[in-house]
Parts: C-alpha cells; structure tokens; sequence
C-alpha cells in the first residue's frame, strides 16, 4: 500500500509539470496571434491538470475564438446554401463546445445560430432522406444503407429512417438466406439468419426460417450399439459407446443430436429415441444418420517391477595425520556401496473400428480405425542412506580395489544419478491408463463426426 502512495504522488508530480509545459507553450503562440494551436495546448494542460488555472483561463479565451471562427465557417456555408456543408460546419463546431465543456470550460454558443442549424439540417436530412428512399425502392441496397446511415449519424430519430437502414442494411442477407434454403444449404442459410438476428434482433420472419433451417441442417445420429469381437472386451465397448454419445452431445454446435435406441438393428424404419440434454431419451424420431463401432482388440499388462543392483560410492571427508610434518588433514574417501534401480512398464492397448453411415442418403461419411496404447513406465533408484552423498562409478570387489574401478564425481554425472532418486515410484494404474485409452477413443470419433460438416 505504501508503495501505491509513492507510485501515485510521482504520477501526480509529473502530471503537475507536463500541465505547466503546456501552458508556457500556449503561452508563446497566443502571444503571437496563433491562438488555435494555444487553444489545443491549454485543452492538453487540462487534460494533465484538471486545477490549472492558467489553462482554464487560458483556454476560456482561445478556445472561443476557435469557436467563433468554426461558427462564422458555418454561417458563411449557411448564406451559400450549401446544406451539406453547413450542417456538417456546424457539427464540427458543436463537437468542439462539448470537447471543452468536458474539461470545464463552457463557451458561448448562441441560440440564434442553432435555429440556423435546425433549418439547414431539415433541408439536408429531407435531401437525404429522398434519395435514400429512392435508391431502396430500386434495391440499390448499399448506397441506401450508405445514405440512411448518414441520417442516423446526424439525427437517430429522424422520420423512420431506423426501419429503413434495417431494411437495406439486411434485406440482401435475408434473401441470401432464402436462397440457400433453395438451393438445400440449409446449414450455410442457418448462420445467415442467426446473423440477421443477432444484429437486429428480429427481421421479417428469421426466426421461423432459421428453426426450419436448423431442422433441416442437423445430423441427427443414431447410436447403434457398440459391438466387441470377443466376449471380454464388451465392457469396454459399453463404455466407449456412452462416452461418444455423451461426446457428440457436447459438441458446441446446434447441427448435432445424438438418437438411440438398443433396439436399432431390429426397427425397419430406422426410428430411434431422441436424447434431449437435459430430459434424456425422449420421442421417438428419424435418424439421418447412424454410428456403429467394433473393439476389434482390447489388452492390458500390469507390468513386473524388475529390481537390478548398481553400485556406487558413499563420498565422505575424513581426517587423518600425516606422517612425515604429524599434521592433522582432511581429505576425501569414496566408500563402496550398493543402490537398487527398479523398472516397470504398464500398459493398455486398444483397436476400434467405427464408421458412421449417412442412411437417408445411403452414405459412408466416416471410416476409420483407432488403433493406440497407453503406456506408463517407471524407472527410478533407491538407497538406504543418503543418496545425495552418492558419486557414480563402477566397481568388481567390495572389499578389494581393481583395476576396473572408477568415481565419476562431476556435477553433471552426480545430477543424473540425483534424477533416478527423485523420480515418481508409483505408476499409474491400469483403471487409470484404460480411462485415458478410452478417452482418447472417444475423442477421436467425436472430432471426426465435428468435422463431418454437410449442408443437410
């Protein structure tokens, strides 16, 4: 909190001196007539400094100059008659009265020249307004939005020029629309109406032809139950098949629904129970399409811990007199020891064969085969002291030297000895590794059916 204060009390320092910069420069160009650029630097020292008082003053004067002479650009273009640039003269200068007023520096801005403006801007907008009109009536759609957006920017609630801006801002997408319902891309003329709707809110009749849209662009699937090659492998294709239909049913898009019915194969209608997100399995309804899956293999190996006995060195400091000055010394020992390393592999493997058959069009759409394991493996190293006292090397005798001996006490080689004993001992378990298989199966045959994209 303390630090917030300091950071704030700078902050208002320098704001302080960048407000009194601007003031000395608005300061030199009033002094020599140029009171447009003083004016933008007394606005930009209120900015930093809302209770500079020299800036206030100082822009109370330039700034109704500027005002003025914007004010006199207009009246000049109001005696010319140009509509088009009298209003938008007086806009300029309006905008640049609202511009100070938010600093606090009111400027007069007379009532007589706002009467002028209302008049000239009922000539423009009606001019406007004609020509908008006439161009929608032609169905030159853009230039009437074009136009219309004119309007709307000078005056939101002239005449019915909102109606009007909808109508030739959206009728194009809408017949659009229509016409991709025409021509069977009902999928394409879904996100044409959502569009509109989303925009506008409600448009002629978007909504109805939307949820036709919708009806006539969503693969409704039906599930038939999933099959497995032997008799063991059932559970597992139980459990993948509600998986996928949960999957499917999870897909952000509107263009999918999962139907099922256990009694498929045996329904010459190729009817199914629709599954509704939240009420379950509900009416029954025509499936355009159906899901069939096979385990063709299903395996898991728990994995046998191997122990193998390594040797090392303990590496210790000890002290010791030397023989020939009697001092005491230290010097470093490398005792031989032995550690255990322990390897395990686990794993499950799975094969499944899926396809999914457009029936209304007598249609294969997806075909393919998963065939991948999933594996843990664990290797790591034990000692009954302190490992971090262990140096690497090789050894043959424990009680003898030989010649094959070696210590490798190098920080690199003692590090990855390090590793061995840190590493995870306890592997994950095969209900663990057959989840993540299962899984990933099922990611595999929903992504496949998300990208399965047709126009009905």
């Amino acid at each position: 909190m303390k630090y917030i204060s300091i950071l704030l009390f700078a902050l208002l320092i320098l704001s302080g001196c960048a407000s009194k910069r601007y003031v000395k420069k608005a300061l030199k160009y009033e002094n020599t007539g140029l009171y447009t650029d003083a004016a933008e630097q007394y606005y930009n020292s209120l900015v930093a400094n809302a209770k500079n008082i020299d800036a206030k003053l100082g822009l109370q004067r330039t700034g109704q100059l500027v005002l003025d002479d914007k004010i006199d650009h207009f009246k000049a273009q109001y005696q010319n008659g140009t509509p088009k640039e009298a209003v938008y003269a007086y806009r300029s200068a309006e905008s640049y009265f609202m511009k100070l007023k938010a600093v606090g520096v009111n400027l007069i801005l007379s009532e007589e020249q706002k009467t002028y403006y209302k008049e000239v801007e009922d000539i423009y907008l009606n001019k406007l307004y004609q020509d908008a009109s006439k161009a929608l009536s032609l169905e030159e759609f853009v230039s009437s939005e074009k136009l219309f957006s004119e309007i709307l920017s000078i005056n939101k609630s002239y005449k019915d020029a909102q109606s009007k801006w909808v109508t030739a801002k959206y009728e194009p997408e809408y017949r659009k629309g229509n016409s991709l319902m025409q021509s069977q891309m009902y999928r394409s003329a879904y996100g044409v109406f959502n569009q509109i709707i989303a925009q506008v809110g409600t448009y002629k009749d978007c909504h109805e032809l939307r949820s036709g849209a919708l009806k006539l662009a969503k693969v409704t699937i039906s599930i038939s139950p999933f099959k497995a090659s032997y008799s063991a492998y059932k559970p597992q294709a139980e459990q993948i098949e509600l998986k996928v239909a949960n999957g499917i049913n999870a897909i952000k898009s509107p263009f999918y629904e999962v139907v099922t019915n256990k009694s498929f194969e045996s329904d010459p209608f190729k009817k199914a129970y629709e599954y509704d997100r939240t009420k379950g399995f509900t009416n029954r309804v025509s499936s355009k399409a159906t899901l069939t899956g096979v385990v063709q293999k299903y395996a898991k190996y728990n994995g046998r811990l191997g122990k193998t006995e390594k040797h090392a060195y303990l590496k210790r400091t000890e002290e010791y007199v030397d023989e020939e000055t009697k001092v005491k010394k230290t010097r470093t020992v490398y005792d031989k020891v032995k550690y255990y390393e322990y390897r395990l592999e686990r794993k499950v493997m799975l094969s499944m064969k899926f396809s999914m058959n457009r029936t209304d069009k007598n249609e294969l759409v997806i075909s393919d085969v998963f065939n991948e394991e999933e594996v843990d493996k664990l290797y790591y190293a034990e000692f009954e002291g302190d490992y971090k006292q262990l140096v690497p090397g090789t050894w043959k005798y424990m009680s003898k030297e030989s010649d094959g001996d070696r210590v490798y006490d190098n920080s690199a080689a003692i590090e990855n000895l390090r590793k061995m004993f840190k590493a995870r001992k306890t592997a994950k378990s095969l209900t663990e590794l057959e989840n993540i298989l299962l899984d990933s199966c099922t990611k595999s045959i929903v992504v496949q059916i998300e990208n399965y994209k047709p126009e009905n």
